[in-house]
């Protein structure tokens, strides 16, 4: 409300306010609004703002105004108290209206009037206000380091403050994000800080670098290099290319046959024409010599296995042996020179021979001679890169294609067998049963070792020392012969693992005193229980289990105990000093 000085002064400012705004502003004052109305609606009052409670038209300035009491405030003569209060048109209202948002504040000294202003860490426009995040992350990545590879992510502590947290994007970039070796293990980044570790199939590349898979098995060991497991025959079969071949005879002691399409073998004294395809009379002693290149055998593998392939086309017998001998002689011939005056000297008789019947048909038979003999022999010879052979009979003439033959196929052939690989046969060095039954004596081998039900089981230990320690062992098989068999009920199942020692005697191990087993089945086997069974059933093992287990005895103690158990049967087995001595135990271990 006004008090009775501020109406005495607003009554003066009226006056001139009245005549300022008759001069300022061209309507007249009988259409200047009447007591009552409302000012601001006067369009004819050029400045739009009347004075509170007089109705007047309030006169406009630029600097100063006229009048006692009055002050250009924008733009208009007022008297200097006029707002104080909040009275009249113009004047900013003391407060906001409708009200603010509770989160804000309103500001009565705002340019424009009071407004609504959200407060400190909220945002909006005052009627309206949302908190504002204070995200650490926005400046500097958190100080995360560099965002391509650690993401900063906004996280309330325990007060509610937000505050970063940082987490490597690919932790698979730093120390194969905790997998272990990257050479045996894969870190995949599936999410951000997430690194999913595998193992990487090193045999599904190149077969694990072992090799031709059709040679070697390749087995993957976790974090470690794969083992390849030797799967093919150590014997491999290496055709000999003949050089040469012809014959000699008796009765034409100055002749060259090296150019006859067929080679003659004929006893002393007899006769035999040939004339269906060839026109040759065998008359008196001939002999037939062949040579063949070994030149490119694999070095440093023997030879094992020697056979000689030819084929006959006729033959006569004359009483006596039918047999067809194969010799050795020196290489100091050759065929284009070879008579019988000059024959080269013969190193070794009979190392092979075939039995060749013809009754009057001439055909064609093939045969061939090989034996161990035959097979040494062409090894001792291995540095001269020549074989040389000789055909003889002592009572049969028979023919044969030599190399001048338009058929190759017919053509002699050499084949010989060379063990490329390492492989001894290792026999045990110590074996013993030990029963339940009788726990506290040591039985050693007896009359053989014994497995039967859970009653006894039988250990056999293999010394692996001769294998040099550097060898890659690529194989390992262990034969057995069962030489009885009883019947209880059971599977006749008979389990083999190992020991976990090899610190025990044949002479005092018992079943008390036994050494503690793995419990790691390496192998299984059935045997015939039946009365109409094999007097000596032979068993091979060879099995990854049991190739990884010798691996890994031989790399820690170059010695490997093996344990058998039965299920529900019983079986005796042939022991180490059995008479026979193919029965016995042994350990095949392949080497490279």
């Amino acid at each position: 409300m006004f008090t009775s000085l501020r109406r005495l002064g607003l009554a003066s400012f009226c006056l001139l306010a009245l005549s300022a705004c008759n001069l300022d502003d061209a309507a007249p004052e009988s259409q200047l609004a009447a007591a009552g109305d409302a000012c601001t609606a006067d369009d004819a009052c050029a400045s739009g703002l009347c004075l509170k409670g007089e109705e007047v038209c309030a006169a406009t300035c630029e600097d100063t105004c006229e009048g006692d009491g009055l002050v250009c405030t924008e733009g208009h003569c007022l008297p200097d108290d006029y707002c104080d209060e909040g009275f009249g048109p113009g004047c900013a209202p003391t407060t906001c209206e409708p009200g603010c948002h509770a989160d804000a504040t309103c500001d009565l000294q705002a340019t424009d009037g009071p407004t609504c202003v959200c407060d400190e860490g909220f945002e909006g426009d005052g009627l309206s206000c949302t908190i504002i995040e204070t995200n650490p992350c926005l400046e500097d990545n958190g100080g995360c380091g560099n965002p391509d590879t650690v993401q900063c992510d906004a996280v309330e502590d325990e007060g509610g403050e937000l505050v970063a947290e940082c987490t490597t994007i690919n932790p698979c970039l730093e120390d194969n994000g905790g997998c272990g070796d990257p050479e045996f293990f894969a870190c995949t980044n599936t999410e951000v800080g997430v690194g999913e570790c595998s193992e990487i199939d090193l045999c599904a590349t190149d077969n694990g670098g072992c090799g031709d898979p059709a040679r070697y098995e390749c087995i993957p060991l976790s974090g470690q290099a794969p083992l390849c497991k030797f799967v093919a025959s150590c014997d491999v079969e290496h055709t000999a290319p003949l050089l040469e071949d012809t014959f000699t005879s008796l009765s034409d002691p100055s002749t060259v046959f090296d150019e006859k399409p067929f080679l003659v073998v004929n006893p002393p004294e007899k006769a035999r024409s040939y004339e269906q395809v060839y026109e040759y009379r065998a008359r008196d002693r001939h002999e037939s010599y062949l040579s063949f290149d070994i030149r490119d055998l694999p070095e440093g593998f023997p030879v094992v296995g020697a056979r000689l392939d030819v084929v006959g086309f006729d033959g006569m017998a004359w009483g006596g042996t039918r047999n067809t001998f194969v010799n050795l002689v020196s290489n100091d011939w050759r065929a284009a020179e070879l008579r019988w005056e000059n024959a080269p000297e013969t190193l070794a008789e009979r190392l092979g021979y075939w039995f060749l019947w013809y009754g009057g048909e001439a055909v064609d038979r093939a045969v061939s001679a090989e034996s161990a003999e035959l097979a040494q022999k062409i090894q001792d010879l291995r540095e001269e890169g020549r074989v040389s052979l000789k055909l003889t009979a002592p009572d049969y003439t028979t023919f044969y294609y030599s190399s001048e033959h338009e058929e190759r196929d017919k053509h002699p052939r050499l084949t010989l067998t060379v063990r490329e690989c390492n492989q001894p046969v290792l026999l045990p060095d110590a074996n013993a049963t030990v029963s339940g039954r009788e726990p506290g004596t040591a039985l050693g081998e007896g009359d053989g070792l014994v497995a039967d039900r859970d009653r006894s089981e039988f250990y056999v230990r293999f010394d692996m020392s001769e294998i040099p320690v550097d060898a890659e062992i690529v194989g390992a098989q262990l034969d057995l012969v069962a030489i009885d068999a009883a019947d209880f009920g059971g599977d006749a199942t008979f389990t083999l693992d190992y020991l976990t020692t090899e610190v025990w005697g044949e002479g005092s191990v018992t079943y008390d005193n036994r050494p503690a087993a793995a419990g790691a089945e390496l192998a299984s086997f059935t045997l015939d229980t039946s009365e109409t069974r094999d007097p000596a059933q032979r068993v091979t093992l060879d099995t990854t289990a049991l190739f990884e287990t010798v691996v890994e005895r031989f790399e820690a103690e170059q010695s490997i105990s093996l344990r058998v158990t039965a299920s529900g049967d019983a079986a005796t087995f042939a022991g180490r000093n059995h008479p026979e001595a193919d029965w016995r135990p042994r350990l095949t271990v392949i080497y490279e």
